[in-house]
């Protein structure tokens, strides 16, 4: 029963990061179809955009486009940005590993034709990672 219930709370979570500005606001980059998996604390689930909304369900993916693999203590560093360029700055934190305990790591798995037609590479603009 605790293991439901922790992942109900990483959904939560995961729902603060990305469907909730400012995180939402790069996520409107994103194509129909786009596919991300997110693990939160060994949790996995899957992000898929579809008519326009990303929903967030508790599945493996077997190919996602990019993998994103995070703790707790990011997502809720990450949900409390305000800003969008906090959430940028926050986000490369996390994955250099320079703010307390928070850990973000990704793994890009899409062909370079998918990265365009799918809006990743708007949505990497708009992180600051190209």
């Amino acid at each position: 029963m605790a293991k439901k219930r922790s992942r109900g709370q990483a959904i939560d979570l995961l729902d603060g990061v990305f469907r909730k500005y400012p995180g939402s606001r790069l996520v409107e980059f994103l194509g129909e179809g786009a596919c991300l998996q997110a693990t939160v604390d060994g949790d996995s689930f899957s992000l898929t955009k579809v008519d326009g909304v990303l929903a967030i369900v508790e599945e493996v993916l077997e190919s996602p486009d990019i993998s994103v693999d995070l703790n707790r203590a990011a997502c809720e560093y990450l949900a409390g940005s305000k800003k969008l360029e906090d959430f940028v700055t926050r986000t490369r934190q996390c994955i250099k590993g320079t703010h307390n305990d928070c850990r973000m790591s990704y793994e890009v798995n899409a062909s370079m034709a998918r990265m365009l037609t799918k809006g990743y590479l708007g949505f990497a603009r708009n992180m600051g990672i190209i």
